[in-house]
């Protein structure tokens, strides 16, 4: 009853009420949608965002492109069925997202095709920055003890904060800085830090100044080399920082030019939304679409209003970003999120994108586990599936659209449709 909630309620009641033979009943009124009107808007908002998508498939297919993608590479995705191109914002800068879009565009017009352009602004996204010496590699020891290490807001200067360790254990831990220092005044004894997608995984023990002293609980394969550049989450940390960067706001210029549509990577809250749609309409781009990406426990937890304040505008979609939801919430909890997720959008009339390490392994090697494609076919039941850059790029989207075509003659979003099987048959 997704694409219809309130008609289903309304008729559910009329129902009870002649089942308790109340003698006036209940007059509904007419609802937003009806039975059969949800579909089409939802097809409708789908392709305002998303763009017409291709005769023989319903979900369309997003590819993240690289700055220095060629016009042959950039055609065979086109002609293999590319409906989206996505720019990381966080790689590269205005002058290489401008020539690829040039590109693009030349490309896609000589094939007589269109293909929409998604940008994500990088928002902000902590990291590991430096890291006195060569990197290190934290080993957890068979003894059961515990390494140590300190997030810092400057690396060079951690003698206050060794002092204030004093008994805590942490005069010889490793000193590690983050790209966003004001993060580490927002951390309190007890709340997780996850390294790298949760390689490495650890509790703050101790909060000094400009510092907190990490305990690691997990080492994915019992070790973990640390590094420059890989990022940080913090699930259950209140980050006070705004969201949208400087830099942020500078590539907003190019994406307002440039782009169909804009991700909001690392919401949290309702603010953040209205902040963008007004960043967009001083810049004359309130046409844009907005997509929310939804990669953090707050920004799950807070969907409904998080939607309430993007449907405001004309073209609105939301990515489950799944990479960080599941280092975020646990990926015992992720099968349930994801499905939460695409039950709210379609509630919503609201298109869903599945994202993060679709067809990661045939991507990269030429060879998919089975694994994967069970999450390929999983995708067709959003609007549209996004897959990384990767040296089989063009062959993985042949994969994705053949596997699309196929279920979607089984299902529609979560409703079987129940064909004849042919294999069944036994003449």
């Amino acid at each position: 009853m997704e694409r219809c909630a309130l008609a289903s309620l309304d008729a559910v009641l009329c129902a009870l009420d002649a089942l308790a033979r109340r003698p006036e009943g209940r007059a509904p009124g007419e609802p937003p949608t009806t039975f059969t009107s949800g579909e089409s808007l939802l097809d409708e908002h789908t392709e305002a965002l998303l763009g017409e998508g291709r005769p023989e498939r319903q979900t369309r297919v997003m590819v993240t492109l690289p700055t220095d993608v060629g016009k042959g590479e950039l055609r065979r995705l086109l002609e293999g069925g590319m409906d989206i191109a996505r720019i990381n914002c966080s790689k590269g800068d205005a002058g290489e997202w401008s020539e690829l879009v040039g590109r693009l565009r030349g490309v896609a017009q000589k094939l007589g095709v269109r293909c929409k352009i998604l940008c994500d602004i990088a928002g902000p996204n902590p990291r590991v920055s430096k890291i006195p010496g060569d990197p290190p590699r934290v080993t957890l020891p068979e003894s059961g003890a515990r390494p140590r290490l300190w997030l810092c807001k400057d690396v060079k200067n951690t003698r206050a904060s060794l002092g204030v360790a004093g008994d805590a254990g942490g005069g010889d831990a490793l000193v590690v800085g983050c790209t966003i220092p004001e993060i580490i005044d927002d951390l309190r004894p007890g709340h997780r830090v996850f390294y790298d997608d949760g390689k490495l995984a650890g509790t703050v023990k101790l909060v000094a100044d400009g510092a907190a002293l990490v305990e690691v609980d997990f080492a994915r394969q019992g070790s973990v080399k640390l590094k420059p550049g890989k990022g940080l989450n913090f699930p259950d940390t209140e980050l006070g920082i705004p969201s949208l960067t400087p830099k942020d706001l500078a590539d907003l210029d190019f994406i307002a030019r440039s782009a169909d549509m804009v991700g909001l990577s690392f919401v949290r809250s309702p603010s953040d939304v209205e902040r963008v749609r007004a960043e967009l309409e001083a810049r004359g781009a309130a046409h844009l679409g907005i997509v929310l990406k939804v990669e953090t426990t707050p920004a799950f937890k807070q969907l409904p209003r998080l939607l309430l304040a993007a449907m405001r505008s004309e073209r609105v979609g939301v990515m489950l970003a799944r990479g960080d939801m599941a280092v975020e919430m646990g990926f015992v909890r992720l099968a349930e999120v994801q499905e939460e997720l695409l039950w709210l959008c379609e509630a919503a009339l609201v298109p869903a994108i599945w994202a993060t390490q679709v067809l990661e392994s045939l991507n990269k090697t030429g060879v998919p586990t089975r694994g994967e494609v069970t999450d390929a076919a999983m995708s067709s039941r959003a609007e549209c599936v996004m897959l990384n850059q990767g040296e089989n790029i063009v062959a993985t989207v042949a994969f994705v659209v053949d596997v699309l075509k196929r279920m979607q003659e089984h299902q529609d979003k979560k409703r079987a449709l129940m064909r004849p099987l042919s294999v069944s048959r036994l003449e």
